[in-house]
């Protein structure tokens, strides 16, 4: 399979810890992937076209099985699905600068992304208000609502969302 697109490998867009501790197949159907394609070549290149060096992706691909599995206990209508159920063409990656020892930071991504691309969602994902655990980011072609929000962990456990400036 070929790549999604100039730096991200098929492999690593449909890479799962979780899908493969559980035997879960994780491949896109035909819909999905050219929504990949669309969320990777709006979101993700011209970030890494930026900065010249690699930048990991944490999470791009859920199949709907995946998507359900306790240990991930996704939303129905996560932008992961890239479009499963919405049949919008929309998708979502989460990038994680701390993958690889580049010296860029999951701040400085979330700035940058904030200020150079269009987008549905950005999210600040968890960490602490001074750096992200990683950066979330979604694209709903000809329909962005460029919200911004902070996720962090409520006490029941499950994740809670709140706008952010």
């Amino acid at each position: 399979m070929g790549n999604i697109s100039n730096n991200i490998t098929y492999k690593e867009a449909t890479k799962s810890n979780t899908a493969k501790r559980y035997g879960i197949k994780n491949e896109p159907n035909d819909f999905q992937l050219q929504n990949m394609k669309m969320v990777a070549n709006e979101c993700f290149q011209p970030l890494r076209e930026m900065h010249k060096k690699a930048i990991g992706i944490s999470s791009f691909l859920r199949s709907k099985k995946l998507n359900q599995h306790p240990a991930i206990n996704g939303s129905k209508t996560s932008q992961h699905l890239q479009g499963l159920y919405s049949k919008l063409e929309e998708g979502a990656i989460d990038i994680d600068a701390d993958i690889y020892d580049n010296g860029i930071t999951n701040k400085e991504i979330f700035n940058w992304l904030k200020d150079n691309v269009q987008f549905d969602q950005l999210i600040w994902e968890y960490g602490t208000d001074k750096e992200p655990a990683w950066v979330h980011i979604s694209f709903r072609k000809g329909a962005n609502r460029n919200m911004m929000l902070t996720a962090y962990k409520k006490q029941n456990g499950y994740s809670g969302y709140s706008l952010r400036k």
